[in-house]
């Protein structure tokens, strides 16, 4: 069984996407919803959606995360975004790539629901599968036994995406499936998208210079 964990803080505008389509193919998975706190009415969205467990937890994706996975039933985890709905039969793809022998976890590759020549190529870069090109919004997925000998997330401010991945493609093989997932481009046209793709390369970049995760999510406030 896969358990979806979904971390969301006043994500009222994207969450009730993500768990409609998610339920045209949970079949005998499960969806484990944390909050961080949101004061819109995402919890009311996710209380509406049978059979959806949900929980509330102090804010940070890392923190979110663990809480899910703790309280989460599947023998393989599945992290996703509020705002990244799956491709169709996406957690079967995932359930055959992970019976695979020596494979310990893995990622979509990423899709956004814009027609901008940008943005297209960005979605052509992430199905490369190095840690420069895989992060937290293309859906990682790794297998329980794995999550809880790592001792899951780092809960920092910032890169608990990058870094979780370090140590985990360390210890195994990190596959990339290269359907995509389809995530909302908003930090983009909200930022402009070559401003905010420089910010996320700068970021990483810097992540693996050394500089402090509290450090780059001060940084990364500042410039937006």
């Amino acid at each position: 069984m896969i358990s979806i964990v979904i971390p969301v803080l006043n994500e009222s505008q994207s969450i009730e996407s993500c768990l409609f389509r998610l339920k045209k193919q949970i079949k005998h998975h499960e969806i484990v919803v944390v909050d961080g706190g949101s004061d819109d009415n995402t919890l009311d969205i996710v209380r509406a959606f049978t059979g959806v467990k949900w929980l509330c937890s102090p804010p940070g994706r890392g923190k979110q995360m663990n809480r899910g996975a703790e309280v989460a039933e599947g023998d393989l985890l599945l992290f996703l975004h509020a705002d990244t709905c799956l491709p169709p039969r996406g957690l079967e793809r995932i359930e055959t790539l992970m019976a695979q022998g020596g494979i310990v976890a893995g990622s979509f590759s990423l899709s956004f629901g814009e027609p901008n020549s940008l943005l297209k190529l960005y979605g052509l870069f992430s199905r490369i599968n190095h840690i420069l090109f895989t992060y937290g919004d293309q859906g990682l997925f790794m297998k329980r036994h794995i999550f809880e000998r790592i001792g899951g997330f780092q809960e920092i401010p910032i890169m608990e995406d990058v870094e979780i991945q370090m140590r985990l493609r360390r210890i195994g093989r990190f596959v990339k499936i290269y359907q995509p997932v389809i995530t909302s481009a908003r930090r983009f046209l909200t930022y402009g998208i070559i401003k905010q793709q420089c910010l996320n390369i700068g970021l990483v970049s810097l992540y693996h210079t050394g500089f402090s995760p509290v450090w780059l999510k001060r940084f990364y406030e500042y410039h937006l």
